[in-house]
């Protein structure tokens, strides 16, 4: 009888030793909003240059204006164009993440940026917009082909208006501005039918001993005719615009809507 209680003795002891022993830590908590000290700091009010300060602590911050982010404590943000903005920060505490959003304002568009490149003013009117359209009535009679490079008209393969091989991209005409942004719109003037997207301008291209704007279109839309969104501009004038397909051969000719050759 003794061997039997002893073994149950034993045999207890050693479910008890293997028993696991959980060592947790509590996660931390979540801070609620009104938690979160961040600035927005424009010094003058409305300047392009902003700065983002977090002054709360313990956290990891996560900073996004919508073209950038930054993960530190204080990050500095230039944005050249005038418009309404929010920036979106994040913070990450021990037991989860929160986030605020902060609206600031840029009162005017910094010309120094857009005075860099003179396709930036050149293609928008100074900034207000502008409409381009087919050079129907260019002197040279054409409107869409091949040619070097450097060449302001089509000069190997040539198209008119009646032999142009895409004839709808005749239905269409684009507009460009600096109003918040570097926005591009092409219109379908049968039918109405905008698209809208934005523009960037690139690092010029060298052909010869000449710099030439570079451009591209970004968000769906592009110039017409064209099947690429990325092009160089040989020749741009307050009326005339002549547009190559990026480093290639294809060219078109638009001018400013109310021009007349």
């Amino acid at each position: 009888m003794k061997k039997i209680i002893f073994l149950l003795i034993s045999v207890s002891i050693l479910f008890a030793s293997c028993e696991t022993i959980e060592n947790r830590e509590m996660l931390g908590s979540v801070l609620s909003k009104d938690e979160i000290d961040i600035q927005v700091i424009q010094e003058p009010a409305g300047s392009n240059t902003i700065v983002l300060k977090n002054n709360t602590p313990g956290i990891i911050p996560y900073w996004d204006w919508g073209t950038g982010w930054s993960n530190k404590n204080e990050a500095e943000v230039y944005i050249p164009f005038a418009g309404d903005y929010t920036v979106e920060f994040t913070a990450f505490c021990d037991g989860g993440t929160v986030t605020v959003n902060r609206d600031f304002s840029v009162a005017s568009n910094d010309d120094s940026y857009f005075d860099s490149d003179p396709a930036w003013k050149g293609l928008t009117g100074g900034g207000s917009g502008k409409t381009w359209v087919w050079a129907l009535d260019h002197p040279s009679g054409y409107i869409a082909g091949n040619g070097p490079t450097d060449c302001l008209f089509p000069a190997w393969w040539v198209m008119t208006p009646d032999g142009l091989n895409i004839p709808d991209a005749l239905n269409y005409e684009f507009y460009m501005d600096l109003n918040g942004a570097a926005n591009f719109e092409l219109k379908n003037v049968v039918d109405g039918s905008v698209q809208k997207g934005v523009f960037t301008v690139d690092d010029p291209l060298k052909i010869g001993d000449v710099n030439y704007s570079v451009i591209e279109v970004l968000g769906g839309p592009h110039i017409p005719w064209f099947s690429g969104t990325k092009y160089h501009l040989t020749n741009l004038t307050d009326d005339e615009l002549s547009v190559h397909l990026y480093n290639a051969y294809d060219v078109a000719v638009f001018k400013r809507k109310g021009f007349v050759y």
